[in-house]
């Protein structure tokens, strides 16, 4: 009887990588801020909801515009899988607390620029002032000359023909005056006109699709900027 033989082949095992190097990612963290000790565990969707008052536990200039704890709470879920970039928590915090007041007073401009957070406000009327001025000036300038031709003869006889004429003069006098006045005046005329504005479905429909694109757009520049404070690799 041939007997049968086995191959036994080795099963191959990838090494092991130990993270305890590494610094935590923001979901270990928040998840041991939330869930520590705790019999009810909160899911991993509530997690930034749950946590995002111990990580932002400072303050840092928002717009009125925008919700604080949405605006958190989206921060939180963008970098959730990233390590961050320092050895503690409280490291960590120190420079997000940095980062944020340097770059949210930018961000708070654009964030009020937007035009659409209330386009969905029932009988929404948008007002604006035009303002028209202009400059006026106006220039007066009078010009006169006075003459005065004063001859005198003291010997009587002679005839007044010849006091004229320059024959026979005794005194003479030849007077010109030439003078002008000038006068200048200038005003600023201002007219203000109230424009009311009322938008109709399909003019909301469009700038509320321009307005998400526009917010999503600032809120990619915050995560870039906010990028620096987590560990480069995932």
């Amino acid at each position: 009887m041939k007997q049968r033989v086995y191959r036994v082949y080795p099963f191959i095992i990838p090494p092991a990588y130990p993270d305890y190097n590494l610094p935590p990612t923001l979901y270990r963290l928040l998840n041991s801020i939330v869930n520590y000790d705790e019999e009810e565990q909160t899911k991993i969707k509530n997690l930034a909801a749950a946590g995002r008052e111990d990580i932002f536990d400072f303050e840092y200039p928002l717009s009125t515009h925008v919700d604080k704890e949405d605006f958190e709470v989206m921060i939180l879920n963008h970098f959730l899988m990233r390590r961050i970039g320092y050895d503690t928590l409280n490291a960590f915090k120190i420079s997000l607390n940095v980062k944020m007041n340097e770059i949210m007073p930018m961000y708070n401009k654009m964030f009020d620029m937007l035009d659409g957070w209330n386009i969905f406000n029932d009988g929404e009327v948008t007002s604006r002032t035009v303002t028209d001025s202009g400059t006026n000036s106006l220039n007066n300038t009078t010009t006169s000359q006075n003459t005065s031709d004063r001859r005198y003869s003291d010997t009587p006889q002679n005839q007044l023909q010849n006091v004229r004429d320059g024959k026979y003069i005794t005194d003479y006098n030849y007077d010109t005056d030439n003078g002008s006045v000038t006068s200048q005046s200038a005003g600023t005329d201002s007219r203000s006109t109230l424009e009311s504005i009322t938008r109709t479905p399909s003019d909301k429909m469009k700038l509320y699709r321009e307005f998400i694109e526009n917010k999503k757009s600032i809120m990619t520049m915050i995560y870039e900027d906010l990028d620096v404070l987590f560990y480069g690799l995932v």
